[in-house]
């Protein structure tokens, strides 16, 4: 291959490695706005097989950039050797780049069909980002739309339309960019239709800035106006190698409740809620007696509700299975229920298609499959709900939303990220929190083992977050609002309509082709 064809291949990895610059940690979300552009560049000059390698190409490049903390997960705390752990990062990043193949194939064959880059590339790239979320279990990590959770006025339309909705928003955007690049490329000058590009990227940023810092002021006057529960969260830092150390479990407990009681000493209102990690119990509440009875005494001397993270075990198919679960406990000392985790972490908690990946098995799980709970599950607490969202639960829109659909006025999400180490990858799983809260308009309180924890609030805002790899404790009263939002009350519309779209009018183009040949 000579050093012609060569170069826009380079270039694309190279593009897609900066556009991760658009999303935390690093949070330069105007890159998102034209980090597209020389795909759909190349999308609207090549044919859809050459675009759709491109986009392989592009995502790949993007794809390290952005999960590189993947070799940390597992060289640093799987003992993966370095080699298979790179092989382990390309072999993700391939599969989820194969969506951005897609995207690029269809919007090239669409765009040659004759349909306006400016309709098929936000159409398209929406139905396949939703495509992305839901199958083979679902990835949504960091879609499009994430990258306007450092710019609050852009991300108040996601109770409309969702994170997708912020996706299609950005995608028209660079698509206009394109389009204006285009004409300019063609004749060296820009024209009217390149001005017109130009001009409706920039109305309908500073249309959705306008709109959205209004809405900002609208929602943060229902704040004010909302009860409110005072809520801590215990950020123990607990070393993920000391964590699972049977002889070291009543000393990590006793860490929480020591925090726990510092907090009691400054707080007297009352209900009160504290929110400890994911994994801060792991032992099976209510049945070892004498790690249970540490967490329900503490409850009571401190008069606090505690949800604190424990295994769980559940009957299913006439045996106990274990379970992911959140423990909630009262004033009175007493259980009062559980979240069992709904959406598992394949080959982490559960082994998919066991026939097939049999011998995953001894490295992928300890023990047997953990089982799901139940979709909408919520915890009560002083005549309140709580939406628990465990872990990476956070970057699924469904759950969070069938939650306050069933009544949550607070979602809480308890998570153990000190798998990461000091990456940017609890940057990441915390932003997608911001979306969460406004496409529902529910505070959420987190809490994080190694960090980042903290609060977010109905607007999106991020408020007293806690540092990496350090140990404390936050404290804040969090506004219980009671509205269902548009985006809650109908649910995700837009990511579907857009791909039965796209599908439709690529296989139209297909068929249109395949005649002319003929």
């Amino acid at each position: 291959m000579n050093r012609d064809k060569w170069r826009p291949i380079s270039a694309m990895a190279l593009l897609g490695a900066l556009l991760a610059l658009a999303f935390p940690p690093y949070g330069l979300w105007p890159l998102a706005l034209a980090g597209y552009a020389p795909l759909l560049w190349q999308c609207r000059r090549s044919a859809p097989r050459r675009a759709a390698f491109l986009g392989f190409i592009f995502a790949i490049g993007f794809g390290v950039a952005e999960m590189y903390w993947l070799l940390v997960v597992l060289i640093e705390y799987g003992q993966v050797a370095w080699p298979l752990a790179i092989l382990a990062l390309l072999l993700l990043t391939a599969i989820l780049a194969l969506y951005v193949a897609l995207f690029a194939a269809l919007t090239s064959a669409l765009t040659r069909a004759g349909l306006s880059l400016l309709l098929a590339a936000p159409m398209v790239w929406t139905g396949v980002e939703w495509l992305r979320a839901v199958a083979l279990t679902g990835f949504p990590w960091l879609p499009l739309g994430n990258a306007l959770a450092a710019e609050l006025p852009l991300l108040q339309s996601a109770e409309i339309w969702g994170v997708h909705g912020l996706s299609f928003l950005v995608m028209l955007v660079n698509a206009l960019l394109t389009r204006a690049a285009l004409g300019l490329g063609a004749e060296r000058r820009l024209g009217g239709r390149e001005w017109a590009a130009l001009g409706a990227a920039a109305v309908i940023l500073a249309g959705g800035w306008l709109w959205g810092n209004a809405r900002l002021n609208q929602v943060r006057g229902e704040m004010a106006e909302a009860p409110t529960l005072m809520t801590t969260v215990v950020q123990a830092n607990v070393p993920l190698i000391q964590l699972w150390q049977r002889q070291l479990r009543e000393a990590n407990l006793q860490k929480h409740i020591d925090f726990t009681r510092r907090a009691a000493a400054q707080i007297n209102k009352r209900p009160w809620l504290v929110v400890w990690s994911e994994s801060s119990a792991p032992f099976y509440l209510m049945q070892e007696a004498r790690e249970s009875m540490m967490v329900l005494r503490a409850a009571k001397e401190l008069d606090a509700y505690i949800l604190t993270g424990t295994l769980g075990a559940r009957l299913k198919d006439g045996r106990y299975h274990p379970t992911n679960r959140s423990w909630l406990v009262g004033p009175q000392g007493e259980a009062i229920g559980w979240y069992d985790k709904v959406h598992l972490v394949p080959f982490g908690e559960y082994v998919p298609l066991e026939d097939l990946f049999f011998f995953v098995r001894a490295v992928a799980v300890t023990g047997d499959n953990f089982i799901p709970g139940q979709k909408g599950d919520t915890l009560g607490m002083a005549g309140l709900k709580l939406g628990p969202l465990i872990c990476y639960e956070s970057i699924f829109p469904e759950l969070a939303r069938a939650q306050t659909l069933q009544g949550a006025r607070l979602l809480v999400n308890q998570t153990n990220d000190s798998w990461y180490g000091r990456t940017g990858a609890s940057a990441q799983h915390m932003s997608h929190l911001a979306l969460r809260s406004v496409e529902n308009r529910r505070a959420c309180a987190r809490s994080a083992n190694t960090g980042i924890s903290g609060f977010v609030l109905p607007d999106g805002s991020m408020a007293d977050q806690l540092g990496l790899m350090s140990d404390g404790l936050a404290s804040r009263e969090l506004p219980l609002m009671t509205g269902l939002t548009f985006y809650t009350r109908h649910g995700e519309a837009l990511g579907p309509l857009c791909l039965i779209l796209a599908l439709l009018g690529g296989g139209a183009a297909w068929l249109r082709n395949r005649r002319q040949r003929g």
